[in-house]
């Protein structure tokens, strides 16, 4: 039985990061690519917005110069409701600056 517990639990959370890379995308819209790695400078873009550096972030890009940060929130204590946020980057005359924040709203039911 705990083998079984051993085996099963690498495979859930990769589903877990999938879905997570799947509903940033949708909140991102089209066009957007998550990137397999945060990219070079995610503590500078982040701090930018005063945000903590976290390894469960999602990052997308968009181009060279545009990238995005996701923070999938849904989970036990927001079920049926999203609570994600992301925040846009764009790069303008080689300086890095944040769009603002993009939320994802409660919807009507679990997905």
């Amino acid at each position: 039985m705990r083998l079984a517990l051993i085996c099963l639990i690498p495979a859930l959370l990769a589903g877990c990061a999938s879905d997570r890379n799947s509903k940033c995308s949708t909140l991102a819209g089209p066009g957007w690519t998550p990137l397999s790695q945060p990219p070079a400078n995610a503590a500078q873009l982040l701090a930018l917005e005063n945000l903590p550096a976290d390894r469960d972030l999602v990052w997308l890009g968009k181009g060279q110069d545009r990238l995005m940060m996701c923070d999938y929130a849904r989970g036990l204590t927001s079920p049926g409701c999203g609570g994600s946020t992301a925040f846009e980057f764009a790069q303008k005359d080689g300086r890095w600056t944040s769009r603002g924040q993009i939320n994802d709203f409660c919807q009507s039911g679990p997905d």
